[in-house]
Parts: structure tokens; sequence; C-alpha cells
């Protein structure tokens, strides 16, 4: 846990009011809250299209909609991911 204080004796995470899991040695590991959120197939598709220029609003600009439908798309990829064990 890097933010941490001590609160009534206890080290805990100032972000989420967490106690440290190690009281004795508070400033090795980390808080839940600090830990990067788990990333699904839909995810990490989209952030690789997105690295190569290919973003919700450019797909949207070009396929003259308000919504490409992006969102749903990476959330059923993420059901698929989740079934077949990846992410």
């Amino acid at each position: 846990m890097r933010a941490i204080k001590k609160v009534a004796g206890v080290w805990t995470c100032f972000i989420c009011g967490a106690a440290a899991p190690d009281q004795s040695a508070p400033h090795r590991g980390r808080c839940v809250c600090e830990q990067p959120a788990k990333r699904g197939l839909g995810d990490i598709v989209a952030a690789g299209l997105s690295a190569v220029g290919i973003t919700p609003e450019r797909v949207s600009a070009a396929l003259g909609v308000k919504d490409c439908g992006c969102k749903g798309r990476a959330e059923a990829l993420n059901a698929l991911g989740r079934r077949l064990g990846i992410g």
C-alpha cells in the first residue's frame, strides 16, 4: 500500500479506507484500490484498435451515425472472453 496513513494505531489506505494487509510492513504491496482493473477480450481489442487510430468517435464519423455500437461489441467480446477464459 503506497497511499497509507495510521488511523487509531492501524495502517489504512487513505483512498479507500481498507486496512493494510501487512501491518508490520505497510509500505509493501498495494491496496486493492490501486490494482489495475481486469481487462476482458473486448477491452483488449478496443485498446489495440485505438492504438492504431480506430476510435469510436472516428468510426461514428465515418459511418455517419451517432452511436457506432462499439461499447456493445466490447461487452459482447468481454462475455465471450470470459467463457473462453480470456481476461
